[in-house]
């Protein structure tokens, strides 16, 4: 009975070791080696004929339990189930993680794929399949996205999406553990080709990443952002129902500071942030514009230049009788029109979807429809892709909005649920919500900015670069920013996420393999 209990309670201890390095790479503190080497553990308990099942729930619960730490003081004044929520999220992250581990076993023992490429795959099949299921699709951290703050290591992601860097970092911890498990048991005779592979593995990506960074040569501008960070609490709500136009106290506010700052530093197009205006700027029945509408437009005829501003938008159903409210982004022209808006395509599962999902998680059901397309913005002379927060985690979004014709693209965020004013409101969230955006902009090597109403609001260019944040969080303030023109329509960009849609299957191929009957293959790597 010992022996059985330590048999199981070894391997998830190293799988367990594995969660908190992957956890630690979902923080600002990851660094740029960690990712390489944070699967090592699991791998090394994977290839130890462990319960791949019970080590990949480990593995994943902890990892995503520690990354997702600031669900609990964010939603807490929210809802009374904060707690049970987030414990509810990891056991849903822990099952399907351990179904890919399972998987990645049994094509590693009955297929005799090599356990590096067949845990990469199935791996990042678990994050593929985590952010398609219906109605609670989660990509908010991947393994591997945080070396989006280190664009050389990152370039690839111009090539096969974020998922390349998942399968790059798994795949090279497993060989790490190979490397070491081979040591362990031979010393030096089995080793050195596992390091010389490890070396080639992390080397000629970075390499080529280099030689990619480099060609990336900084452009003039497509054009120059003011970014306005309105800060905790400067939403006026107007309602749902009558767009009135006190509902835009918040936004008159600013016209003089932007006044004056153009005085002195020249911009294109003032953006605010998701949701500042909550009020419809349209008529839900006949599409005019409301009084919200017409004053909110009027600020921008007054600025001279258009606004991107996050307000409500709606419509009445096909029944006739029941209304749609969307999330969403509206571009003012200083013509005084008001074009179409984009409307959010990614709720918040709970926070803001509908029906039995937000009643699942027992968060205030804000009622948001889903926006239906995904088209850019005209404004200024140019297109814009704006994404509304949540948007940004899908690397799917930004690629329609890039083949729609967008020549930058513009994330609004309304994140004054992490008030720095409170006590642990200061979460590694700011970071990661930062760390999406900048992938999509390797992914379709095109400027973005960010705008949140407490941080981070930054500018990216269309080669990764760019300041964590330029304003820091909490503060009421405007930064200008350059944004980046375009540079080429990356191969991701045409054939979209492929390598994730391979390794769904993988994941499959390898849940629906059984051992032979004879049962009598060897397990690969065994000696005899």
């Amino acid at each position: 009975m010992r022996a059985a209990v330590g048999v199981t309670l070894r391997p998830c201890l190293l799988a367990a070791v594995s969660g908190v390095l992957v956890g630690a790479t979902f923080s600002p503190h990851g660094g740029p080696v960690l990712p390489f080497l944070a699967f090592a553990p699991l791998a090394f308990a994977l290839g130890a004929n462990a319960p791949p099942f019970a080590v990949g729930f480990v593995s994943a619960a902890i990892a995503h339990g520690i990354g997702l730490y600031w669900m609990v003081p964010a939603l807490s004044w929210r809802t009374v189930l904060a707690v049970p929520v987030y414990v509810l999220v990891l056991v849903m992250i822990g099952i399907v993680a351990g179904a890919a581990t399972t998987g990645a076993v049994n094509l590693h023992r009955w297929r005799r794929w090599p356990l590096p490429l067949s845990l990469a795959m199935c791996w990042t099949g678990f994050e593929w399949t985590a952010a398609h299921v219906p109605g609670v699709s989660y990509a908010w951290l991947n393994a591997g996205g945080s070396l989006a703050w280190y664009p050389t290591a990152a370039a690839g992601a111009e090539l096969a999406g974020a998922r390349l860097l998942t399968v790059w970092t798994v795949a090279c911890g497993a060989v790490a553990a190979e490397a070491a498990k081979s040591g362990w048991r031979e010393g030096l005779r089995g080793t050195p080709g596992r390091m010389l592979l490890l070396a080639g593995l992390v080397g000629i990506p970075l390499a080529l990443g280099s030689v990619r960074q480099r060609g990336l040569a900084a452009d003039d501008p497509l054009l120059r952002v003011a970014m306005v960070q309105a800060g905790h609490g400067n939403v006026a709500e107007g309602g749902e129902d009558g767009g009135r136009p006190e509902a835009t106290e918040g936004l008159a506010r600013w016209v003089e500071p932007l006044r004056a700052l153009r005085e002195t530093r020249h911009f294109d197009i003032a953006v605010f942030p998701e949701r500042y205006v909550a009020a419809t700027l349209r008529d839900p029945a006949g599409g005019r514009m409301s009084a919200a509408g017409r004053e909110a437009a009027g600020f921008a005829t007054e600025l001279g230049v258009p606004l991107l501003l996050g307000a409500l938008d709606g419509e009445v159903a096909d029944t006739g009788i029941d209304t749609l409210w969307y999330n969403a982004a509206f571009a003012l022209l200083p013509d005084g029109t008001l074009p179409r808006a984009y409307r959010k395509r990614r709720l918040v599962p709970g926070l803001e979807g509908t029906g039995l999902v937000g009643d699942a998680f027992g968060a205030r059901n804000r009622g948001y429809a889903v926006g239906r397309e995904t088209v850019p913005l005209a404004m200024g002379g140019n297109t814009v892709g704006a994404m509304v927060c949540y948007d940004s985690a899908y690397a799917e979004t930004a690629r329609a909005l890039v083949r729609g014709g967008a020549e930058w693209l513009a994330v609004l965020s309304n994140d004054d649920w992490l008030d720095p004013e409170l006590p642990l409101r200061v979460t590694w969230a700011y970071w990661q919500h930062a760390t999406h955006g900048r992938l999509r902009a390797i992914e379709n090597r095109i400027g973005l900015v960010q705008v949140a109403s407490t941080g981070y609001t930054f500018a990216v260019m269309p080669d990764g670069t760019g300041p964590e944040s330029l304003l820091r969080p909490a503060a009421e303030d405007i930064a200008v920013a350059g944004v980046g023109r375009r540079v080429v329509t990356t191969l991701f960009t045409r054939i979209g996420d492929i390598l994730g849609l391979a390794c769904f299957f993988a994941l499959a191929a390898g849940l629906f393999t059984r051992s032979p009957r004879n049962g009598n293959l060897p397990v690969p790597g065994t000696r005899h």
